[in-house]
């Protein structure tokens, strides 16, 4: 799905193709001004409310029937149903298990939850409303039937093609392929940085981070990190504590055009806020 490797530069992404199988396209996934998912549209100041009511990810009367965990005990077996602690609260699997196991991105996306630091499950357990994980992109998960086919913003492909969302304090993640370094940790990411410290605004924003984050940005390689204003910022977060958090810190350096010390810098960064 994504292991071991970061994007490209953005002078190197082509556009993405339309079929739902393509590689995960992030430059064409819309995000709000406060860098939270949303489903189409602009962020300018010609949207009405009515128009940015539809953006967030929202909450159907269809009751979903949830795959269950196993009990806390149960060895890890690669099912996806491992017990997750505090998040089963608010994690959703979303797949048919009379037909099996769900595809192994699903697994790993579950086992990913599974192996936080038990102060991050119970921080994102009391600031989340849900998470639906299952096979598909988002549109085939948590209702959100009716983007499927449907055109992102740019044309360049459908909703069909986006692993995961983060919005509405609900994270989505599907098993489409994506280049960043662990789709669920990406959009935990997102949210971390949403709800970390609700009296403070998001994470990204703090000082001590906006100042790292300064000094990351001539290093930059992506352009999802080189957004303007404070997507970029929040992009780079959440890339950086996915790459951290699952493990693949040789993606952090790359991110930062192989500088080691600044990588090490933004982990401990990570490693001071969240025991990563």
């Amino acid at each position: 799905m994504r292991w071991g490797r970061h994007r490209r530069t953005a002078e190197a992404i082509p556009a993405a193709p339309a079929r739902p199988d393509a590689v995960r396209a992030r430059e064409v996934q819309p995000r709000d001004g406060r860098g939270r998912f949303r489903r189409a549209g602009r962020d300018d100041s010609s949207v009405g409310l009515r128009d940015a009511a539809a953006y967030e990810l929202y909450d159907a009367p269809d009751a979903i029937v949830a795959v269950p965990p196993h009990p806390p005990d149960h060895p890890w077996g690669g099912d996806g149903r491992v017990h997750c602690g505090p998040l089963e609260d608010i994690l959703v699997r979303q797949w048919d298990a009379a037909a099996g196991p769900p595809p192994d991105a699903i697994v790993r996306a579950v086992e990913s939850l599974a192996g936080l630091p038990a102060r991050l499950k119970e921080k994102l357990a009391r600031g989340l409303d849900a998470i639906y994980v299952g096979p598909g992109g988002v549109p085939d998960l948590d209702h959100m039937g009716e983007l499927k086919g449907r055109a992102l913003p740019s044309g360049a492909a459908t909703w069909d093609i986006c692993a995961g969302a983060y919005g509405n304090r609900k994270i989505v993640v599907g098993d489409r392929p994506s280049p960043t370094p662990d789709v669920m940790m990406h959009e935990v990411g997102h949210a971390l940085d949403d709800v970390d410290d609700p009296g403070e605004g998001w994470a990204s924003d703090s000082p001590e981070f906006q100042t790292l984050f300064r000094a990351c940005s001539p290093f930059l390689r992506s352009g999802f990190h080189r957004q303007e204003g404070v997507l970029g910022r929040r992009e780079f977060f959440a890339d950086a504590f996915a790459a951290i958090a699952s493990h693949q810190r040789p993606a952090l350096v790359d991110m930062l055009g192989g500088n080691i010390r600044l990588a090490l810098d933004v982990m401990l960064f990570f490693n001071r806020r969240y025991g990563i």
